[in-house]
């Protein structure tokens, strides 16, 4: 009977111990948990050549390159396209590459003979590196945020005295937080390619761990911030305007009504109303046009009223102080492009042509009534929320009544739009 108690206490101890070891496996991951973790958006910028020596300029681009693949063998980015930074592509930074001239100490160029100048010899063609565009920290996150960029990667290099240093920097869009910052000493010989190897694998390590990847309800809620803080697209926005218009003489005159000096508007006070349709649908298809132009159609009402003395042919006074009353319609056709914009904030350059239908009166008859060809030019300014913008505008409009008889009026605005 002992014996058997001894075996069943040992069956026991056995079954409890195979229970602990199978608890303390470690379990495999839960997928569902893996499925939410979203990767982030990342574009890298040609790097800023400070070495002042144009041999060095093929190094902007091949730097950036060098960090594509060690950034995606992290797997916790996604790359967005290098044209999006308005640089190549790796694919066609490569070609270029290709093309490029060799550096001085690989190939050497003979210089075609001009006429009067021996063949010399150089160490580097004729053909300069492209220029490439330069961004500092403030244009790059701005671009990075018009492309859907969570993290921008940009970065310089600089030489003395045969030595290079190389620095690389990742920015956070949305905070606008500097996460990554690497650097790296390296001969400016053909060891300088370790050294930039050396970079791209310590910027990616440092992003891999500064830089983790988010679930999917904060990255919705990251997009949702980022969206808050910039206008949204409309194809179409309704202005409604009220001003003030302020009259100024293209050509002489005395402040007098007369047939031979015109008409002096200068004397003229009001007050202007109208409204402005703007559509964007059709400017998207025009590719060589800016982003976010538009094309619209203005109509405008002024009224104005002031005082003249009237005189007639033979310089005789005919009337004094004579009540004025003016009303003046034009209806341009517009153009207008965004120059600046700064969150919900954007400033628009405005450009117009149309007609103008002007009617002066004095004293109860008209003294002139006629149609004139028109052009505008302008700015306008306003923040933007969702369905509605309130912004303010100046508008210059010139009139041309005869060859001596034109006016330039000057419009302040307060306007409300909804957008569409």
């Amino acid at each position: 009977m002992r014996f058997c108690g001894l075996k069943s206490f040992g069956a026991w101890l056995s079954c409890l111990l195979c229970s602990l070891s199978i608890i303390a496996q470690p379990q495999p991951p839960n997928n569902s948990t893996r499925k939410g973790v979203i990767r982030r958006k990342v574009l890298i910028f040609d790097f800023e050549n400070q070495t002042g020596k144009p041999e060095f300029g093929y190094l902007a681009g091949s730097i950036a390159d060098a960090l594509v693949e060690p950034i995606k063998k992290t797997q916790k980015f996604q790359l967005l396209s290098r044209d999006n930074a308005k640089v190549a592509t790796p694919d066609a930074a490569n070609e270029k590459q290709k093309e490029a001239p060799l550096p001085p100490q690989e190939k050497l160029v003979t210089e075609k003979n001009e006429p009067g100048k021996p063949a010399t010899a150089t160490g580097m063609s004729e053909t300069k590196p492209p220029i490439l565009k330069q961004f500092n920290r403030t244009e790059a996150i701005r671009v990075g945020q018009g492309t859907g960029a969570d993290v921008v990667v940009f970065g310089k290099f600089s030489e003395l005295n045969g030595v290079l240093l190389l620095s690389a920097q990742a920015y956070e869009t949305d905070t606008k937080l500097l996460k990554v910052s690497e650097e790296v000493l390296t001969k400016s010989d053909s060891d300088m390619f370790n050294g930039i190897n050396v970079l791209a694998e310590k910027i990616a390590d440092s992003m891999a761990r500064e830089l983790p990847m988010f679930d999917a309800v904060e990255a919705e809620l990251r997009r949702a911030a980022i969206a808050r803080q910039k206008a949204e697209e409309r194809d179409w926005e309704i202005q409604l305007f009220s001003g003030i218009p302020i009259m100024q003489s293209l050509y002489s005159s005395d402040g007098t009504i007369t047939y031979a000096k015109g008409i002096p508007v200068q004397n003229l006070t009001g007050y202007s109303l109208g409204a402005a349709v703007w559509e964007s649908r059709l400017a998207k298809k025009i590719y060589f046009l800016p982003k976010g132009s538009r094309f619209g159609i203005q109509s405008k009402l002024t009224m104005l009223t002031g005082q003249a003395d009237i005189v007639g042919q033979n310089s005789l006074l005919l009337t004094q102080a004579a009540p004025l009353s003016g009303v003046f319609v034009s209806n341009h056709l517009l153009f207008g492009f965004p120059y600046w914009q700064s969150g919900r904030f954007a400033a628009f350059a405005e450009f117009g042509a149309g007609a103008l239908y002007s009617q002066l009166s004095a004293a109860g008859s008209a003294i002139f009534a006629s149609w004139q060809p028109s052009a505008l030019i302008g700015t306008s300014v306003a923040y933007h929320w969702p369905y509605w913008s309130l912004g303010l505008s100046y508008r210059a409009q010139v009139a041309m009544f005869s060859q001596n008889q034109a006016f330039l009026e000057h419009d302040f605005w307060l306007y409300a739009g909804v957008r569409l």
